[in-house]
């Protein structure tokens, strides 16, 4: 470095008013990376060829200091940002059990610390052996990587470190090609790669992949860095899938998967009040199986059990996705209809209806194999309803007129002039 080098860096330093800071040149990495890291944190860096030429210009005043022993203080930096991004990690974990909050988080805090172009999750899936994957960032190389639940392919490099529980490092993949799908990202521009397992309790419950389109982009230094932070997302992972199944069983009933009456009346205070706001119609079908005490006094509660089962799964597959279908208590089931009047609530029950008569359970034993009906109730939020219990009253006393009528259709609520009744064949009630 010329004295002239100097000058002209102090002079761009007050300019600027970054403070300028000279690293002794040595030609190794650990200076380029020194170089670097000062930069990002808002220096002015110069570079001298030697520790003389740099005392003499912190005595000039041409730099504020001189970074003599570059692999020290690199080494130490970078044990500090991790630390950092490790104690910022956890304190959002603490803070939300909402793993969308945490991914986002563990994106951010590695690009802090590690370059890449993609970052994605493969998580195990409790039900199979296959694994869901989540991109963290986005695919800006169009890698053709899946998003969602797919098979773990035999001799892919995710597969490899969750079962040998192992990280690995691909330098470069235009050098070396050691995994099935190496290839594809190769010919997407991706050059090397870091697949970190995610373990928790000795079991590993997924992978992490970092990607660049850099060669030699990571090595052990990086993996040091990702370790911890990886550590601390399996935990978070772990206990937030742990939360979602305890708030799952506070919500739904066990014998059918529906909601259950409890999470039923949150639902519909949540749609009361949308639809005060914006002025929708409400609507909502209370139903229950005719005659079932006798199916169950015939047949045995077992398979009355698996009645309202094979029922619960009827429901969800007859209504819309916008629709709200709850076991209210025993063999009564309740359907809130968001944005939906009374006519098209009529409609919507007398299909559920039909579809019940014709794939009703068998009633094996049972004279002639009874086949189990239901009776169905509509009401309509109207102008006199205060209360939830109001609408779920007016559709109950509906429900109660077509069980009093024989069963096997759907009343409307007497609150509306739209006194019609469903017709069936008088050997189908």
């Amino acid at each position: 470095m010329k004295p002239s080098d100097v000058g002209e860096g102090v002079n761009e330093r007050c300019d600027d008013e970054r403070e300028t800071v000279l690293i002794i040149e040595d030609g190794t990495d650990l200076t380029l990376r020194l170089r670097d890291m000062l930069t990002r944190r808002g220096f002015s860096v110069l570079q001298a060829s030697s520790k003389r030429e740099a005392m003499d210009a912190l005595a000039a005043d041409r730099a504020a200091l001189v970074m003599v022993d570059a692999g020290s203080y690199t080494a130490l930096q970078q044990r500090t940002d991790r630390l950092a991004a490790v104690c910022r990690l956890t304190g959002i974990i603490g803070a939300s059990l909402d793993l969308n909050d945490i991914y986002r988080a563990f994106a951010t805090e590695v690009g802090r610390l590690i370059h890449y172009d993609r970052m994605a999750l493969a998580l195990r899936n409790n039900r199979d052996r296959g694994v869901t994957v989540l991109r963290l960032t986005a695919d800006q190389p169009a890698t053709g990587w899946p998003e969602g639940a797919c098979a773990v392919g035999k001799g892919t490099g995710i597969g490899w470190v969750m079962s040998q529980r192992t990280p690995h490092i691909e330098r470069d993949l235009a050098e070396s090609k050691q995994f099935a799908e190496d290839e594809v990202l190769l010919k997407a521009g991706i050059r090397s790669c870091i697949r970190v397992p995610l373990i928790v309790k000795g079991e590993a419950i997924g992978g992490l992949c970092l990607d660049s389109t850099t060669p030699h982009c990571y090595g052990e230094r990086e993996l040091d860095l990702l370790k911890p932070l990886s550590e601390q997302l399996a935990i978070a992972i772990a206990t937030g899938r742990l939360f979602q199944k305890v708030h799952r069983l506070a919500i739904t009933d066990e014998l059918t998967d529906l909601f259950n009456h409890r999470q039923f009346y949150r639902q519909l205070e949540q749609e009361l009040k949308r639809t005060r706001r914006y002025g929708h119609p409400l609507s909502l079908i209370m139903l229950d199986v005719d005659r079932f005490k006798r199916y169950n006094d015939l047949n045995g509660h077992l398979a009355g059990d698996e009645a309202l089962r094979l029922i619960g799964t009827m429901l969800k597959n007859s209504t819309r996705e916008s629709d709200i279908v709850a076991r209210y208590g025993g063999d009564e089931f309740g359907i809130i209809l968001p944005e939906t009047d009374l006519r098209q609530a009529w409609v919507q029950a007398e299909r559920i209806r039909a579809v019940m008569e014709d794939r009703s359970p068998d009633g094996h034993g049972a004279p002639n194999r009874d086949r189990l009906t239901i009776s169905l109730g509509v009401a309509c939020l109207g102008p006199d309803m205060r209360k939830a219990e109001d609408l779920v009253r007016a559709a109950d006393q509906a429900l109660y007129r077509s069980k009093a009528a024989g069963g096997n259709q759907t009343s409307l609520s007497t609150s509306y002039d739209l006194p019609y009744r469903s017709t069936v064949p008088e050997q189908g009630r």
